[in-house]
């Protein structure tokens, strides 16, 4: 499967409140860290399916507003709408991709 396929599934997994399925598209040592200094705020599957259970109860949308690839890595910038407040923020997120799972994530908010 292309990386660019892993992103979209967990895309349209996470905008589908699919927890399941969400974290079947990421490897069991996920590490999630925030652009530019890598501060680690998630490691393990375990914490993110539990960070995400918080999540999806807010019915989050992501947009994806622009796309690119680069090697094993998709870059997208979104919008993600809070589907019970209708606030929404702006954010890059740049997936590293490693045997078809989404291994990394670094996260560039405002």
């Amino acid at each position: 499967m292309s990386i660019e396929k892993v992103v979209q599934k967990q895309i349209e997994f996470y905008n589908n409140q699919d927890l399941e399925g969400f974290a079947s598209t990421y490897s069991e040592d996920i590490t999630v860290l925030t652009f530019p200094d890598n501060t680690v705020t998630l490691s393990g599957k375990q914490a993110l399916i539990e960070r995400y259970t918080e999540t999806f109860k807010k019915k989050m949308f992501a947009e994806i507003k622009n796309r690119s690839i680069v090697g094993n890595k998709v870059i997208d910038w979104e919008i993600a709408t809070n589907g019970l407040t209708g606030e929404s923020t702006s954010l890059m997120a740049i997936y590293e991709v490693k045997d078809d799972l989404i291994s990394k994530v670094w996260f560039i908010r405002e």
